[in-house]
């Protein structure tokens, strides 16, 4: 016998929406950590439901706006709940908390993920594979993220312009340094001094190579493969006047020679692919000289993750950093391990750091969405980013990826 609500939602949705709105409900009734509440709320239909415990600490809420978006959740999995959130089907006030919770109970989102159909699963795998980091590629997945323009990272990143996670010493600590803070971090493991020559792999706008030659004297030759990272990189090393102690290259790090007391790389590794993880760890030790130090500060899945997460493709990798790949830790070691001589000299975890460094770069991109409107930068885009931003500190928060810094010395 139907009740007043089941007559209700026979009128408000059709019998595909009622059958995945009961599938995706059922997924959530597994919830195992936090609380989560769904509203709905379209035409002249609105209602509400609760998902796991209660809880003080982690309660996260959706507005769902359109019919359709549990059966586009359904046949596409995760990343078609990304893209419902891009156009405007649900909304969130407080989507970290959400990207937390879903993190957090990533079984019932497995479970989820798995009935999304053969033909989309293979297109998103197909996709992912077209973007696999050959030489060819790379410049491509590169610019795809890194050259949407400098005027889009200038009005969330620090004043040095690091896109990576920075170190905070103190609740006091600005985002500008914290910033100084990872990078004399990251200096100190490499025991840079005067004398010193060092390889960059990954210049980014040209923040880390100028601090070294400033701080401590060396000289850097430093690499990117992004066209506007090059541009604005060289005028900062001109406009502080280092010409004549950075050199910058435009050039893959397959195709770099030469050997350097110390190499540092921040966060680039993501950029290789599992598949060319080792020869990029058996260039980093060919760039060194015996005995030389390098430091690198990587992101990382969570070991337990790391072979589910290979077999698939997640929204960041198909919208946010195409041919994207996060080692694990113990993957990252084992394949230095078996294809270097390189020995582990350090290991430091700041994933708790990258969450808070995530949380002001949101905070100072919301504030900025009304100018980088006027910029070019349309809606969907906007909200595509703050689901990257919230999806990335939710799963810091949850420690389902972290980033830490690895330091290894190359044998004498």
């Amino acid at each position: 016998m139907y009740n007043s609500q089941s007559l209700v939602i026979e009128k408000e949705f059709s019998p595909l929406q009622r059958s995945a709105r009961a599938m995706v409900f059922k997924q959530l009734q597994n919830l195992k950590h936090g609380h989560l509440t769904i509203s709905e709320c379209f035409d002249s239909y609105s209602s509400e439901q609760s998902f796991g415990k209660p809880s003080q600490a982690l309660n996260g809420s959706i507005q769902v706006l359109h019919p359709d978006f549990y059966s586009r959740m359904l046949s596409g999995g995760s990343i078609a709940a990304a893209e419902a959130y891009m156009d405007g089907w649900w909304e969130s006030v407080d989507l970290t908390v959400v990207m937390k919770i879903m993190a957090l109970n990533l079984n019932a989102l497995d479970d989820m993920n798995s009935k999304q159909s053969l033909l989309t699963r293979f297109a998103y795998k197909l996709g992912h594979w077209l973007n696999r980091n050959t030489q060819l590629n790379s410049k491509k997945n590169i610019s795809a993220h890194y050259d949407l323009g400098n005027d889009l990272y200038q009005r969330f990143l620090d004043k040095n312009m690091l896109y990576s996670a920075a170190v905070y010493h103190s609740a006091e600590d600005s985002l500008e340094q914290a910033q100084i803070n990872k990078m004399e971090r990251l200096c100190q493991q490499l025991q840079l001094c005067a004398d010193d020559t060092v390889i960059e792999i990954g210049t980014g706008w040209g923040g880390m190579a100028i601090y070294m030659v400033q701080t401590y004297g060396c000289h850097v030759t430093t690499t990117t493969i992004s066209q506007e990272q090059f541009l604005y990189a060289k005028q900062q090393i001109q406009l502080a006047g280092l010409t004549d102690k950075i050199t910058l290259l435009q050039q893959d790090y397959r195709d770099l020679d030469g050997q350097y007391d110390k190499l540092v790389s921040i966060e680039m590794i993501e950029a290789v692919g599992r598949e060319y993880l080792p020869s990029y760890i058996q260039k980093c030790q060919a760039l060194l000289k015996p005995g030389g130090l390098m430091a690198i500060q990587a992101i990382t899945i969570a070991d337990q993750r790391f072979e589910s997460y290979s077999k698939g493709v997640d929204f960041i990798q198909k919208y946010i950093f195409p041919g994207g790949f996060l080692p694990s830790v113990s993957h990252l070691l084992q394949q230095t391990t078996q294809h270097s001589q390189l020995v582990v000299h350090d290991l430091h975890d700041i994933g708790l750091d990258y969450a808070r460094t995530l949380k002001e770069w949101l905070h100072r991109f919301e504030l900025a969405e009304n100018e980088l409107s006027k910029l070019g930068y349309d809606e969907r885009f906007m909200r595509m980013w703050r689901y990257y931003l919230c999806y990335c500190e939710g799963g810091f928060l949850a420690r389902r990826i972290s980033t830490v810094h690895l330091t290894f010395r190359s044998p004498v």
